[in-house]
């Protein structure tokens, strides 16, 4: 009996103690993609949700990518890529970007861009495409 009681006591001890399970949940990211000076330019766009491209006519011009979803372990994170690139580099002026990054419907990061094309002598644009990795933490 002296043998079996400390097995038994051991035994109850972890069967007592709570499960620690990791919790999956579903989670939302797309990009609102706001451009200023377009020029009636094409551009394409790469996301973690997808491809496309679009034409943009006037001065503001207003694009929203695809959705992007995955579930993922609460509390980790996890990683989102965008990119826009203009299909042609004929600009006039450089061509103001924002995108602002919406993790389940809530803004998670806003990030402004002068795009215009490589090496102008007379333009004086800080990029040439919009290129980003953004790591997420899921709730």
């Amino acid at each position: 009996m002296k043998k079996i009681l400390p097995l038994f006591l051991t035994f109850l001890f972890f069967s007592c103690a709570e499960d620690d399970v990791d919790t999956m949940k579903l989670q939302s990211v797309y990009t609102e993609i706001e451009i200023t000076n377009c020029q009636n330019m094409s551009f394409s766009v790469y996301s973690a949700g997808g491809t496309d491209s679009f034409t943009c006519s006037g001065n503001n011009y207003t694009y929203t990518t695809n959705t992007f979803q995955l579930s993922v372990i609460e509390n980790t994170s996890f990683y989102y890529q965008l990119s826009v690139a203009p299909s042609t580099y004929n600009f006039t002026t450089c061509i103001d970007i924002v995108t602002r990054v919406y993790h389940n419907n809530n803004l998670h990061e806003t990030r402004t861009y002068s795009v215009g094309p490589p090496g102008s002598p007379t333009l004086s644009c800080s990029h040439i495409s919009v290129g980003e990795m953004y790591s997420i933490i899921a709730d």
